[in-house]
Parts: structure tokens; sequence; C-alpha cells
């Protein structure tokens, strides 16, 4: 459903959803409803249906709490990034410190990149374009590392926030930030995000 829905056919991705979701309910598979709303709330992302993508963000995080401590963190940082396109900067400052945290306790390569984009689309909303390019050449790199490509949401977040970096940055500001991303670990990123 979810791949129906990045390729454009509303109709057929709805129609698997709501199959997927049927199966959840009648299997009693709660967690399956995190994932299809995160899914889900991704695709709003793409298509600019923020306050929708929160609410689902939303719904999917009260789950993985319960059930999927492993999941929490990604699914933070998908809520912090439809909230930073909103302008809501303080929330979603405080889910990216949360997120970062727990990565930084339980490293996960797949989810780093994401806190950072959000991160980025933070220091974006922030009017820090310098940061913004910083974080983005760190998420970058660290899936150069990891050899996990950006897809979905996280790609065209990373897309919009690039944009909004190479419009307020002259060409060798903008080099200079993004080598300074380039040159931090995982890690240290992370602990930028925390300590914002």
């Amino acid at each position: 459903g979810g791949l129906v829905g990045l390729q454009g056919d509303d109709a057929r991705a709805a129609a698997l959803q709501s199959e997927a979701a049927a199966l959840f309910r009648r299997t009693g598979l709660r967690r399956g409803f995190a994932h299809l709303y995160n899914e889900v709330g991704a695709i709003a992302r793409i298509r600019g249906d923020l306050e929708r993508a929160r609410q689902l963000h939303q719904e999917a995080l009260v789950i993985v709490r319960e059930l999927l401590g492993w999941s929490v963190p990604f699914t933070i940082a998908q809520l912090a990034c439809a909230e930073a396109r909103l302008g809501e900067l303080d929330d979603a400052e405080a889910h990216l410190r949360e997120a970062a945290g727990l990565l930084l306790a339980a490293p996960d390569p797949e989810t780093a990149p994401l806190v950072l984009v959000g991160a980025a689309l933070v220091a974006v909303g922030r009017e820090r374009p310098e940061q913004a390019a910083r974080l983005l050449a760190a998420a970058a790199a660290t899936r150069e590392r990891t050899g996990v490509a950006a897809t979905g949401a996280q790609a065209h977040e990373a897309d919009l926030a690039g944009q909004a970096v190479r419009s307020a940055l002259d060409p060798a500001a903008l080099a200079a930030a993004e080598a300074g991303g380039r040159a931090l670990a995982t890690d240290a990123a992370l602990r930028e995000v925390v300590s914002a």
C-alpha cells in the first residue's frame, strides 16, 4: 500500500491499506497499526498534508511506546519532521532531542539520518542555514557509511531542506558547512541534536 501510494495510485493504495487494517483487526496485531499509521503518515508528509501526518504519527507513537520500544525513535523522528514543517519548532526540537538520545543509547543506522534531517528542518525554520547544511551533510554521510539510501518522506524532506539551504547560502558558505557535516561522526551529530 505504501509503495503504491508513493507511485501516485491513491485509490489502490487506500484499498491495500484498508485490507491491511482489516487483517490487523482480525488477527489482533495492534503493532501492525503503528506501521500502517507511520507509512500513511510518511505519504501524507510527501503530499504536504502535514496535519494528517502529525496525527497519524502521534497515533503510531502511542502504540510503539507501549509495544515496540525499538521503533520509538523512528516514529518520534517522523512526528518531528511533520511538526518542523508545520512551524511547531519547539515541539519538533523536543521530539528530536528525545529520539537522538535514544539512538545514542541504542544505535540505529537507519533512523539516525532521519533524526538529522528533522533537525535540519528545524534549523531551516529557525533561519540557521549553515547548521541545516551541516546536519544534511552529516545525514548523507551517515547514509553513505551504512549503505542505507534515503527514500520516501526522508528523501523528500532532505530535498526541501537542501533547497532552502542552497537559496540562503553562497557557494563558499555552503561548501564549508557541508564539509563540516561530512566530517561529523553520527554520534557527534546526534549529540548536537540532544544539546540543541
